[in-house]
């Protein structure tokens, strides 16, 4: 089975354009402020179907197959669309919680479940595709173009930057100016990659001579993996499980171990119809120590019930079980295999493969819909530790509730602090920081003289510090530094108006700082174009010594002519992009 020669190449480029065109798009509503950056049941799945849905057709798509795969991809669509205005319901009210968490777990599960259901799809669509082969196949000729493809789009990044310096030697700075327009990036990095795709999907070859390469090398490090195993349980007894708990990060590492084993034993065997990879006095080794598979499970159990008995559940800890829980039917999986089949155990790879894989994908789409949403199981599992009085309302985890549960977190805390005088007083004195951010008001003064800005009176970490104190910031920049201080639990931010351009219109420099206000982990400046606020980047070029928030508040402001004035603070200076 090859790929096709012949791809539906302008078709290919224009979704790659179009997809280029809603990044941007996107990424213009949440530079202004406008919708739907701050609507989150439209944000969540627009932002899924952009990134998602054109890359799953590129990867899919055949010269006469073009209907079936946009049914196809689209039907999926529906289901992204779907799950991601759920998500973002959660998300809501916006501004009001945090959605670190929220968002991390749902890109990562919504990308391994779209990664396993693309190869589903792409077996339906090609028509000499049947049984459990195709999936293995494309499985790694996924991985391989979208790796190549993605190294094709940073040579193409790079040669664009030498052209442009090249050119700004020569005293031609349109090319440089051009590389700072994002649309003209999200453009260039859509096309480059769909290309990318385009080019290494018809190589179908090289792609699979580099599969098998990697799988060479993996078959070569399967051997040791094992001997590192079975020496691990060996030396268990002696050491005592104890030893294995006491850095909290025994379970972890015990089913990175299980998910290694399975992943080189799939890359060994494949689709386990071809002969034996490796002697058979080898084989028969290795075939005994898929048995060490269960009792690695058992021991992620123990170390996992462990917490649960201690903490109760939270969200990570559901993630860990549903992770576990596919680890241990994959190890039991083949065990069951091996007692059914004896040495000829690869056979039985693509059933135990294909009927785990469907689960995978189940298990994965539930997790972001009401039926599965760890949140408000983590929430109830918290709530009732409160309420049987297993922890008082004083050592109560409300950040927990604030910080990890989203929507679900942030209803419960309503109801909590008009019931609990206890818990009231307590967030009320200071343990929120969206509030403090939320809750600066700057007044109605612009900068005087741009070129020497007053500092403001110190302020405790987690605020907002405006220079002068009374300035007026534009509505969009407002949004977004209050967006840039949301990401960041227990962010600081100090804000200075200056004149970078000396075109007599202020731009807004934002220093940020870590949660315990010591050192600067980010530095933007906002301008001014088209009508439109832009955030450009505020690179560090000069200091003596660390920057933290107490220090910056006392150090003068200075613009330090340039091209473009740079912004100098004490002994660090700040220049423009």
């Amino acid at each position: 089975m090859s790929l096709p020669s012949k791809l539906p190449k302008l078709l290919m480029l224009a979704i790659a354009s179009l997809q280029g065109l809603g990044v941007y798009l996107l990424y213009r509503s949440f530079d202004e402020g406008l919708w739907p950056s701050q609507s989150p049941m439209w944000f969540y799945p627009m932002i899924s179907l952009i990134l998602l849905l054109p890359a799953g057709f590129l990867l899919t798509v055949e010269r006469y197959r073009v209907r079936a795969a946009l049914l196809r991809v689209g039907a999926y669509g529906v289901v992204i669309g779907l799950l991601g205005a759920y998500v973002g319901y959660q998300a809501m009210p916006f501004g009001a919680v945090r959605v670190d968490g929220l968002s991390a777990t749902y890109a990562i599960s919504l990308g391994i479940a779209s990664f396993v259901t693309l190869i589903f799809v792409q077996r339906q669509v090609s028509d000499d595709a049947s049984g459990y082969e195709p999936l293995f196949i494309f499985s790694w000729r996924n991985l391989v173009v979208g790796a190549l493809s993605l190294a094709f789009l940073g040579g193409a990044i790079l040669m664009y930057l030498l052209w442009a310096a090249l050119f700004n030697e020569i005293g031609i700075g349109f090319f440089k100016e051009l590389f700072r327009k994002v649309w003209f990036v999200t453009l260039l990095g859509a096309l480059s990659f769909g290309g990318g795709v385009i080019v290494f999907r018809g190589l179908t070859d090289v792609v699979d001579s580099i599969s098998r390469l990697l799988s060479g090398i993996i078959k070569l490090l399967l051997p040791f993996l094992l001997v590192m195993t079975a020496v691990f349980l060996v030396a268990l007894p002696f050491t005592g499980l104890e030893i294995l708990w006491a850095t909290n990060q025994g379970t972890m590492l015990l089913m990175v171990l299980t998910f290694i084993l399975l992943l080189c034993i799939n890359a060994v065997y494949q689709t386990g119809a071809a002969e034996n990879p490796y002697p058979l006095w080898l084989h028969h080794a290795i075939t005994g120590a898929l048995f060490t598979l269960p009792i690695f499970s058992a021991l992620s159990f123990y170390g996992l019930y462990a917490r649960l008995d201690q903490y109760a559940w939270t969200v990570v800890r559901y993630w860990a079980v549903v992770i576990w829980l596919i680890l241990c039917l994959f190890s039991f999986g083949y065990v069951l295999a091996v007692i059914k089949c004896r040495a000829a155990w690869p056979t039985m790879m693509a059933s135990v493969n294909s009927i785990l894989g469907v689960f995978v994908i189940v298990v994965l789409l539930l997790s972001n819909s009401p039926l599965l949403d760890f949140r408000k199981l983590s929430l109830a599992s918290q709530m009732h530790r409160l309420t049987s009085g297993a922890v008082s309302p004083e050592d109560f985890d409300d950040q927990y509730l604030r910080n990890e549960l989203a929507r679900p977190g942030y209803l419960a805390l309503q109801e909590l602090t008009a019931q609990d005088p206890v818990l009231w007083a307590r967030l009320k004195d200071g343990s929120d920081p969206l509030g403090e951010t939320s809750g600066a008001q700057p007044g109605n003064l612009e900068a005087g003289d741009p070129s020497r800005l007053v500092s403001p009176p110190r302020q405790k970490t987690g605020a907002l510090v405006l220079a002068p104190a009374d300035l007026v910031l534009p509505t969009p920049v407002a949004v977004a530094i209050d967006a840039l201080m949301a990401v960041r639990e227990g962010a600081s931010a100090y804000v200075l108006a200056v004149d970078f351009d000396r075109d007599a219109h202020s731009e807004y420099a934002v220093l940020m700082f870590g949660a315990t206000g010591a050192h600067q982990n980010g530095s933007y400046y906002f301008k001014e174009e088209s009508g439109a606020w832009v955030k450009r980047a505020l690179r560090l070029s000069r200091s003596s010594g660390a920057l933290d928030f107490d220090q910056v508040q006392q150090a003068q402001a200075l613009l330090e002519p340039a091209e473009l004035n740079n912004l100098v603070l004490g002994p660090w200076v700040f220049k423009p992009d």
